[in-house]
């Protein structure tokens, strides 16, 4: 159930850009999980205490990491596109993982909050907290 879980957060979350274009600086580093919610399907609205090990890594290289209780589960690319949805005058950038621009999420950056909403609304809303820089 937990692998499961962070799978769907894995494919709903991570940012992306292309090397050297338009990410935030502030996105890089780690970021672990600290609550699932809003969604119609697995994973059930959760909250996660520090350090369990919940944890997606982004690099300056347009590479991510994901880790699943301290393991790492998975590695990729990830891509972030600028200003990507637009809600009335509202513009918000997007993410998605390797090459599947069909899982992309609204990536909102708040000081060491990090919000993956993915656009298909039946996939949970994932709050991230950075615990490395």
């Amino acid at each position: 159930m937990k692998k499961l879980l962070f799978a769907v957060i894995l494919i709903v979350s991570v940012a992306g850009c292309k090397k050297g274009g338009g990410v935030s600086v502030s996105l890089f580093g780690k970021w672990e999980v600290r609550r699932v919610y809003n969604g119609n399907i697995l994973p059930q609205d959760s909250v996660y205490k520090p350090g369990n090990g919940n944890v997606l890594q982004f690099n300056n290289d347009s590479t991510y990491a994901r880790y699943a209780k301290g393991q790492q589960t998975g590695q990729g690319v990830f891509h972030v596109i600028k200003n990507g949805f637009k809600n009335n005058q509202t513009s918000y950038d997007e993410i998605y993982f390797d090459g599947d621009s069909s899982f992309r999420s609204i990536i909102t950056l708040n000081n060491d909050l990090l919000t993956l909403k993915p656009l298909i609304p039946d996939i949970s809303t994932t709050d991230f907290q950075k615990i490395q820089n």
